[in-house]
C-alpha cells in the first residue's frame, strides 16, 4: 500500500510541475497620450490639441489628468468658440512629490502676449487653480518648481513700475497652501 501511495504522490508531483503557474492579475496598461506621468506613476497628465487649429501656435489645448488605468478624473478645456480666443499649454511639469501638475498657457490668437496664466491640478482637492491668482499675473512661461511643491514665477511689476511686464519679479508659493 505504502507503495502505491508513493506512486500517486510522484505522478502528482511531476504532474504539478509540468503545469504552467497561474497567472497573476495582468498590470494596467499605460495611458497612452502625449502628456506627462507623475513622479510616484500613479497619474497623466494628458494634453490634447482641441479646436480649429491642431498645430502650435494657434492651437488650443484640453488638460486630462487621468489615474494609471485611464480613468478621467479631471479636465480643464483652453476651447473657444471661435478657435481665436483659447489657450494652449506651453510648459507642463509635476511637483516632485507628485501631487500638484503645473502648466503655462499662452493665447491661442496671439493676445496678451506678455500674459503666461499658469494653472495646477491639485491631486487632494481634485481641482484647477490658476496660479496667477495667488501671485499677480504671470509674464514668464518656465516657472520653476522644487521639492516638495514650491513654484517659483516671474509676476509683472517691479518696485519702480507696477505695470512692468517685460522684468517683472519674482514670487515664490508653496502649492499645498494656495486654496
Amino acid at each position: 500500500m505504502r507503495f502505491s501511495i508513493l506512486v500517486a504522490i510522484s505522478f502528482f508531483v511531476v504532474a504539478c510541475a509540468q503545469q504552467p503557474p497561474t497567472p497573476g492579475p495582468t498590470p494596467p496598461t499605460p495611458v497612452n497620450c502625449s502628456g506627462v506621468t507623475s513622479p510616484d506613476q500613479q497619474l497623466r497628465a494628458c494634453v490634447l490639441s482641441v479646436g480649429t487649429h491642431p498645430n502650435p501656435p494657434f492651437n488650443e489645448s484640453r488638460v486630462e489628468i487621468r489615474n494609471i488605468t485611464g480613468t478621467l478624473l479631471a479636465t480643464k478645456d483652453f476651447k473657444s468658440p471661435d478657435g481665436e480666443h483659447g489657450r494652449n499649454v506651453q510648459k507642463m511639469e509635476w511637483s516632485p512629490d507628485s501631487q500638484f501638475f503645473v502648466f503655462s498657457t499662452a493665447s491661442s490668437g496671439g493676445h496678451s502676449p506678455w500674459h503666461w496664466q499658469t494653472y495646477f491640478y491639485d491631486r487632494k482637492a481634485k481641482t484647477f487653480r490658476e496660479v496667477d491668482d495667488f501671485t499677480g499675473p504671470v509674464i514668464k512661461r518656465n516657472f520653476k518648481l522644487t521639492a516638495p511643491d514650491w513654484i517659483e514665477v516671474q509676476v509683472q511689476g517691479t518696485a519702480s513700475d507696477p505695470s512692468d511686464i517685460n522684468t517683472g519679479h519674482s514670487v515664490k508659493r508653496r502649492l499645498s497652501t494656495l486654496h
